[in-house]
């Protein structure tokens, strides 16, 4: 069996909060995606649902619309640490933005 030597957190040449995000950016590529798209599922849903509640009918291309917004937003707010968030990431949540917005005018309500 051919053994990998991987960093560890004591060898990651980081200190501060900042270092536990791009420590684990790095050792998983995929944990900084999930954790936008949890957070626009989450925005997507609790928007849809305040709508539906107190505004009697939800309307879900525009929770869609806003949680793609916010995603982006936080998505732009995670480039400025170094090393945490990649470009095509950034750029993926600016396009579902933009299908966000376009669905929404395009809609026929």
């Amino acid at each position: 069996m051919i053994f990998q030597v991987y960093q560890t957190f004591a060898e990651y040449n980081q200190t501060g909060a900042e270092a536990t995000l791009t420590y684990v950016a790095d050792v998983v590529p995929i944990f900084i995606p999930l954790v936008l798209f949890s957070f626009f599922i989450i925005t997507m849903l609790s928007s849809y649902y305040f709508t539906k509640r107190f505004g009697g009918n939800g309307n879900f291309i525009g929770s869609f619309a806003v949680a793609g917004y916010l995603t982006t937003l936080v998505a732009f707010s995670m480039t400025l640490i170094d090393g945490l968030i990649n470009s095509v990431t950034v750029v993926t949540c600016l396009v579902v933005a933009i299908v966000g917005t376009l669905l929404l005018l395009f809609s026929n309500r």
